[in-house]
């Protein structure tokens, strides 16, 4: 196939009102200058961007104005890319239209766009590539849906989304993401702190867990740029129902945004059900049937990463149950957490506590709970035996009060 150079040293200019159509695949090296409301229609396979090049709008320094257009279109049926060697920020596109049905990758390096990336048809492929879009507190994303996204990839590292925040806003930024052409799986997200960059992605499991039926199978990923003791942001987590377990299904009204903390013997913690919305509304179109949104807000004392997911996990308490029930131990000798202890309200108060595996045999039982239990069952066939690190359920009864179900982990 023809390809168009640009070489390191040439210069071409799309000028106000311009439309330029591209057949070929391109090699830009040198500068190509995009005005306010140019139009470049790329049409072909490939667009590499090489190092040191660059795509400047009408500004004096090409990243303050406007800029142009860069459509890619799927008019003749063919994938496309757009390869970044070398990329630096704001060299980037000043816009970005995706209006081909078969999708556009961005591979081998960062893609940037300093202004505006607008969906018209078909996702935009993160091949293990970021792409930011804005700067200084600017950047927008037009067009999305649960059809028209960017898609991250499936793992924990990979490709994201990285937006700029001014660090004063008070209106949500959403994050368009998903794993796969048919997950979509967005954020959205009010930062308060220092101005800096941060990105999202997704991914198809639960951090560092199994796939427990109290979670949704996703992981949302968030990175900032630099540390912030005191800012804080307000997360808005969006799922498919195809993405729920079995118990977060059942439990859906009891769902909240759960952190990670490695610190926690649980990993995630345990927080006050947050309002269910539905249908998902981070779209630029309709709402998305049968997707689910839910708002953590304050969240602060962030890490350069943090891990989200959402859980139905949850401790139900009245005034009969002890003072503490923990949620979960970690039977691995060290001398924390190998037990799992409860704190009576009164010395004389008598506990009977029983666990339960899921399919809800009962595995352990003490009558008058001494904190003995250690993560060996008791009952039946499971007499004697280590039982295996996961999620069981127990029932606690004071005093031959009505039993309190919970959830309990063991993790060792």
């Amino acid at each position: 196939m023809n390809e168009v150079h640009i070489f390191r040293d040439a210069s071409i200019y799309a000028h106000p009102n311009s439309s330029t159509n591209i057949f070929s695949n391109v090699s830009q090296g040198g500068t190509f200058v995009s005005y306010d409301t140019a139009l470049i229609h790329f049409f072909a396979q490939i667009w590499q961007n090489q190092p040191g090049s660059r795509l400047p709008d009408e500004s004096p320094r090409g990243i303050d104005g406007i800029g142009g257009i860069f459509r890619f279109s799927g008019q003749f049926f063919n994938p496309q890319q757009i390869v970044s060697a070398g990329s630096q920020p704001y060299n980037g596109f000043p816009n970005v239209r995706i209006d081909n049905p078969l999708n556009v990758t961005a591979t081998t390096g960062n893609l940037h766009i300093n202004n505006n990336l607008d969906f018209v048809n078909g996702n935009l492929i993160l091949d293990d590539v970021d792409v930011t879009v804005g700067r200084n507190g600017g950047g927008t994303i037009t067009g999305f849906s649960d059809r028209r996204f960017i898609v991250t990839g499936t793992g924990i590292t990979g490709g994201s989304l990285m937006r700029s925040f001014s660090g004063a806003a008070n209106t949500a930024t959403a994050y368009p993401v998903g794993t796969t052409l048919t997950s979509y799986t967005p954020a959205s997200v009010i930062y308060r702190g220092i101005p800096q960059n941060i990105k999202i992605r997704v991914a198809d499991e639960v951090y560092n867990k199994t796939n427990f039926p109290e979670y949704v199978y996703k992981t949302w990923i968030v990175e900032r740029d630099f540390p912030d003791a005191s800012g804080s942001l307000d997360l808005t987590l969006q799922h498919n129902s195809a993405d729920e377990g079995v118990e977060y299904f059942r439990n859906r009204n009891d769902a909240y945004v759960s952190r990670y903390d490695a610190n926690l013997t649980g990993l995630y913690d345990i927080v006050a059900p947050h309002a269910t919305v539905t249908p998902g509304t981070i779209s630029s179109g309709a709402a998305v049937f049968d997707s689910y949104m839910n708002t953590r807000l304050n969240i602060g004392a962030l890490k350069a990463t943090e891990y989200f997911t959402k859980s139905v996990i949850k401790k139900q308490v009245d005034e009969n149950t002890p003072v503490n029930m923990p949620d979960a131990i970690s039977p691995n000798g060290d001398g924390l957490n190998d037990r799992y202890e409860i704190v009576k309200r009164l010395p004389t108060d008598r506990v009977r506590f029983e666990v339960y595996s899921r399919n809800q045999v009962l595995v352990y039982q003490h009558l008058d709970y001494d904190n003995s239990f250690d993560g060996n069952g008791n009952q039946g066939g499971f007499m004697g035996d280590v039982l295996p690190d996961g999620i069981y359920y127990y029932l606690i009864s004071v005093n031959g009060a009505k039993g309190i179900p919970g959830y309990l982990i063991i993790n060792r």
